[in-house]
């Protein structure tokens, strides 16, 4: 969101209205789709008994698992009331992004055979809260969406499909006995944690060709100064020192990356 926003002003048109109705958009998208994918994950037994991150809330007796599939249900809700007026603001291409990301929030983790259980999740998570989220946040903050957001849209997109790859390479043991065929399962977690490392590298060398071919301008570079956190925590993953913790580590680069995007554009602006 900040991204997409940042290249709104960037681009010298930017509603503040607009950018917030999406933001609020995207929290409540979020929130239901963490709360189905937590129901998922019990009604599939996935989830027995309480467990790293947020898991394990309905097993752990906080929650009733009707109450979480409500809570889902009223975000999803919610999410398309607000996104109606900004597609009547901004036409149908916000309604197809939108009803594209509401569709893969309930596959991923409903379905006979949910996309979190496959090899795939990390790739619909990657396109949709990159290109998709970032796209429509441009648009709906300033009515267009040039190549450029796509462009900056691929970096977010690398840091969130590595966020979850991090969780899966966390739970890779659970995953293992419940018959999840994740990347993190079919491949292991050090051959995973090679492709962790690859993702999250991909992400700063981006800049290169950004740079070169799309012509991003020179302030795309200040994304390097989120390098040394990324080679510290990824360091205490390879050493194995802090699986428990895999998501913080990776979570916390993603928002430096992000931040560092989003001050990029707004030199420019």
């Amino acid at each position: 969101m900040m991204v997409g926003g940042a290249l709104a002003l960037e681009g010298g048109r930017f509603s503040a209205l607009s950018w917030l109705d999406i933001l609020v958009v995207a929290l409540l998208m979020q929130i239901a789709t963490n709360s189905l994918n937590e129901y998922g994950d019990y009604r599939h037994a996935v989830d027995t008994v309480p467990s790293a991150g947020f898991a394990g809330i309905i097993v752990s007796g906080e929650v009733k698992a009707s109450e979480v599939l409500y809570t889902a249900a009223a975000c999803y809700a919610l999410a398309f009331c607000l996104g109606v007026l900004l597609v009547l603001e901004r036409g149908v291409g916000l309604l197809a992004l939108g009803s594209l990301a509401i569709l893969a929030g309930v596959l991923y983790s409903e379905g006979p055979l949910p996309i979190s259980s496959t090899p795939f999740g990390e790739l619909l998570v990657g396109i949709v809260m990159g290109p998709i989220e970032v796209v429509s946040a441009d648009l709906a903050a300033s009515g267009s969406a040039p190549a450029l957001a796509f462009v900056y849209s691929i970096p977010v997109g690398l840091m969130v499909t590595s966020i979850l790859l991090a969780n899966n390479l966390r739970d890779v043991e659970k995953d293992r006995e419940h018959g999840r065929r994740t990347i993190a399962v079919l491949v292991g977690r050090r051959r995973g944690s090679l492709v962790l490392l690859f993702l999250v590298a991909a992400a700063f060398v981006w800049s290169v060709p950004a740079f070169l071919i799309f012509s991003a301008p020179t302030s795309v570079f200040l994304i390097w100064l989120a390098f040394p956190v990324a080679v510290k925590g990824c360091s205490e993953l390879m050493k194995g020192k802090a699986w428990e913790k895999s998501v913080t580590v990776i979570a916390r680069i993603h928002v430096l990356v992000g931040l560092l995007l989003a001050v990029s554009l707004l030199l420019n602006a």
